[in-house]
């Protein structure tokens, strides 16, 4: 294990930005110093699905189709349970860096423990729940049976080693929101080579080890973040990195724990509303002439889209935590320049994004499908039509990086339902139902729904609602509570 003053010095050469620099150094170069170890560490986590999708490929047939399908089967429902814990993440990051902008290192400390014991407790039951309930729920989720016993066989070994999954998680979210990006990066890099190794031997079963298929490679998953967990842990308790828990950290506080709830609960809200907004988005799809055509240009040009989100979500989540510190410190004007700026930086990578889907649409579609020319020109148009939202994407992105870390996620939670359900879904039950358009209108209500939200974000950041703190202020919900605690204080 290296030691903290090593580990100190390997992030320093890493770049790592000083909490004086956060606050009060150059916006840009701050931005990126924190950004580039979370698309370091998006990638790693696209390379641990590939590695596993890589391996599962490899079973002899039809083992690997149905391995490979159950795979796809299986995350939609993990992702959906995972909301409940990623919008708690959120509330960590807008309160620990609010309180590491302020200087009150004890609060952060302890918001850091009410964080692990959370997702501690709240992964424990959703694990068990997911557990029992995973074979049921895929059964009503298919109809191609026979993938329901390899992704209940894959699920079930997920859901046990949730508490190890989510465990990490709230280090990585504690020490991004410190302002240690790189720390996170390294622990996950040593998963993924641990995930790299156990994969072909867990699978094939090689060695000692039986062959188990598709529960191999879940068991490689959690021990792999099992391991990475218990770095974090050591970490954490053994003072190697900033922030230094203690045992009565993890002690509930009553009202730390209201305001997680407070202020989570609206991401947690957004965040299963894009979950089931997507599902139906894709059974839309699945609705129109040629569906398998246009969901398979649909699927290839997401992933192709969902590439360029390595870089706006790097880019995202370092605005979150430049804007929670900023505010922290009293310094509004900061957190607003770093919002301007960090978004226009966000919309020129998106302006020449779009750029390039436009003038190579169809080679990009070529390589990843060959002899399919109708899927080829589908895909095409979709990419060209969705470059016209690119840069109202980046502004989208870039405001709710902002309101993450200043913790208005009730704010965020309003865009993103006016983006898919206000207009996306709507608009393609116009456009390519009612008028007929097809693909086509599927395809301009994804883009023109990006352009509206887009511009609303703007006019968000604009009225500048989202620049005050939330640590020393109680939430809308906290003042709701506690008037129906009064309520049935008075008629008791």
């Amino acid at each position: 294990m290296v030691n903290g003053s090593r580990l100190e010095i390997l992030k320093q050469k890493m770049g790592r930005p000083s909490k004086e620099e956060i606050i009060d150094g150059d916006i840009i170069p701050v931005l990126f110093k924190l950004a580039w170890p979370m698309m370091v560490a998006s990638l790693l986590q696209t390379a641990y699905n590939l590695i596993d999708t890589i391996w599962l490929g490899r079973l002899p047939s039809p083992e690997n189709t149905l391995s490979v399908g159950a795979i796809s089967v299986a995350w939609p429902f993990v992702f959906l349970l995972l909301s409940v814990e990623m919008g708690l993440g959120i509330a960590g990051i807008s309160l620990i860096s609010q309180h590491t902008g302020a200087k009150k290192y004890d609060e952060a400390y302890h918001d850091t423990g009410q964080l692990f014991f959370l997702f501690l407790v709240l992964s424990t039951l959703l694990g068990l729940f997911g557990f029992f309930i995973t074979e049921d729920f895929l059964n009503f989720l298919t109809q191609e049976g026979d993938l329901v016993p390899y992704a209940t066989s894959y699920l079930q070994v997920i859901f046990l080693g949730f508490p190890f999954l989510l465990t990490f998680a709230a280090f990585n979210f504690s020490l991004r929101a410190w302002g240690d990006t790189i720390t996170p990066m390294l622990v996950m890099a040593v998963s993924v080579v641990i995930n790299i190794v156990l994969d072909p031997i867990l699978i094939f079963g090689l060695g000692p080890f039986p062959h188990m298929g598709i529960r191999g490679a879940a068991i490689a998953t959690v021990f792999s973040r099992s391991v990475a967990t218990a770095i974090a842990v050591y970490l954490l308790y053994a003072g190697k990195v900033d922030i230094k828990l203690k045992l009565w950290h993890l002690k509930p506080d009553l009202d730390k724990l209201k305001k997680f709830i407070s202020v989570g609960l609206p991401a947690t809200l957004g965040r299963i509303e894009e979950s089931v907004g997507f599902v139906v988005l894709t059974g839309l799809l699945a609705m129109l002439p040629m569906q398998e055509q246009i969901l398979a240009a649909y699927g290839i040009g997401s992933r192709v889209i969902n590439i360029t989100f390595i870089f706006l979500g790097g880019l995202m989540m370092a605005i979150s935590t430049m804007v929670g510190q900023a505010l922290g410190a009293d310094k509004k004007d900061r957190a607003e320049k770093t919002t301007k700026r960090a978004t226009m930086v966000m919309m020129v990578f998106m302006s020449i994004v779009s750029i390039v889907f436009v003038i190579f649409r169809y080679p990009i579609m070529r390589f990843f499908i060959v002899d399919e020319p109708l899927v080829v020109e589908i895909g095409a148009r979709f990419l060209a039509i969705l470059a016209i939202g690119g840069p109202f994407f980046a502004i989208y992105e870039g405001v709710s990086g902002a309101l993450n870390g200043s913790g208005h996620t009730g704010q965020q939670f309003g865009l993103s339902l006016l983006r898919l359900w206000g207009l996306r879904i709507p608009m393609i039950l116009i456009l390519a139902f009612a008028l007929a358009l097809n693909s086509t209108g599927a395809w301009l209500a994804i883009g023109f729904s990006n352009v509206i939200t887009g511009t609303t974000a703007y006019f968000v950041y604009r009225k500048g609602w989202w620049k005050e703190k939330i640590i020393d202020k109680e939430s809308k919900l906290e003042i709701v509570i506690k008037k129906i605690k009064r309520k049935f204080s008075k008629s008791g």
